[in-house]
């Protein structure tokens, strides 16, 4: 980045950007959409998901207007790092900070966002949250947070780095999920194709079926490198592994929980949040714990490449979808997988059908490993911009 901090000046989060008060009215026809906390994903900036006005009740806490690229943040259990710049005009809860520049001639807009997705600015706003069991932070609060506020020209030069990078990894998640979903479209066709006397129930495919460490994971729990690394939900995606954000358990822990030690060839799959994707345990992987996820052993009959192309396919999620437990969150336990359809053709079929796929996993894996890239490049340049402030 070639950063001369010598001109950058000490401010503090508040002197340069305000929380906005606007109100609205969510029934006046003026605003078409509306975002919760659970439309914002944490460590991404962009809202991919929101609600329509008028599609159920709001509540009173549903007044705050904001609009096209205002930040949005989440002021409640902010160890979720919920910042969102929003491109379109809606309401949101008084929860949600609104927060934007108060002169952009002093602080960039374009360039607040980056201050607010910094590690030093979440570790603030950590240390600052109040409560126990929800967490939550005061506008007051964050506006204390202390920063090194660059000139303007020199936040318009690295706004445009990061958001190049930040454009370049969203194009990279778009061409995943396209190659993606061409996958999913043949291992469907594919499934379309099988007669109904090959289909058996999961109770008939594996040899067994269990569930990882569910009660009080974290008095297992380590910070030494030395530690067994344990899955969660977040690093298990449709076909792959995300290894970046292991915990690790202590190894005399680990020792005496080979109920949840995870084999070569068994198949885990995400039981909350995402329900269904699943991936095939690899060498990399063998040996390893895990937290709150399904173990499935396959027996001889299936291929256990086979069978996560299976779950990942709209046939499989559709099975998940009608299989899981929950209203706010939806949870899929090991009954409900003993009792899903799956075909089971002669295994040579199975495993052409993965021969076939496989070119495209590979070009998913690519760009996958492109995003992964990216993220961290992103994280390391906005890291040398936003030292902790001393």
């Amino acid at each position: 980045m070639n950063l001369d901090k010598s001109a950058w000046q000490r401010v503090a989060l508040g002197d340069v950007a305000e929380a906005s008060k606007e109100k609205v009215d969510a029934t006046d026809g003026s605003v078409t959409r509306y975002v919760a906390g659970e439309h914002m994903d944490s460590d991404d900036l962009k809202i991919h998901r929101w609600g329509e006005v008028g599609d159920g009740y709001l509540g009173p806490a549903f007044h705050r207007r904001f609009r096209a690229g205002q930040v949005l943040y989440g002021s409640r259990r902010t160890y979720l790092r919920k910042v969102a710049v929003a491109d379109f005009d809606g309401v949101c809860a008084n929860t949600t900070f609104v927060v934007q520049s108060k002169d952009p001639n002093r602080l960039l807009p374009e360039f607040l966002p980056w201050i607010m997705t910094s590690e030093p600015f979440h570790s603030f706003a950590i240390t600052e949250s109040k409560g126990s069991v929800n967490p939550y932070v005061n506008w007051s609060d964050v506006a204390r947070y202390p920063l090194d506020l660059p000139t303007i020209d020199e936040q318009k030069r690295i706004a445009e780095v990061l958001w190049a990078a930040e454009r370049h990894r969203r194009a990279l998640k778009r061409r995943e999920e396209s190659v993606h979903q061409v996958a999913v479209r043949q291992t469907d066709a594919a499934m379309a194709s099988f007669d109904e006397q090959v289909f058996a129930t999961g109770a008939d495919a594996f040899t067994e079926v269990t569930v990882g460490i569910v009660v009080r994971p974290a008095q297992y729990y380590t910070d030494s490198p030395d530690g067994i690394p344990a899955l969660r939900g977040l690093n298990v995606l449709p076909g792959s592994f995300e290894l970046t954000d292991l915990v690790r358990f202590r190894p005399d822990a680990a020792a005496s929980l080979s109920k949840s030690t995870l084999r070569e060839g068994d198949v885990v799959i995400v039981r909350s949040g995402r329900p269904g994707d699943a991936a095939v345990v690899t060498e990399e992987v063998a040996g390893a714990n895990c937290i709150d996820l399904i173990i499935a052993r396959p027996s001889e009959r299936l291929d256990p490449n086979f069978f996560v192309r299976v779950l990942n396919s709209e046939f499989g999620r559709s099975q998940v979808g009608r299989r899981s437990a929950g209203t706010a969150q939806q949870h899929f336990n090991v009954g409900a997988l003993k009792k899903m359809m799956i075909p089971l053709p002669d295994l040579a079929t199975q495993r052409a059908l993965v021969d076939d796929l496989s070119q495209m996993q590979d070009a998913a894996d690519a760009v996958r490993t492109a995003t992964v890239a990216t993220e961290a490049l992103t994280k390391s340049l906005v890291g040398s911009v936003f030292e902790a402030a001393a």
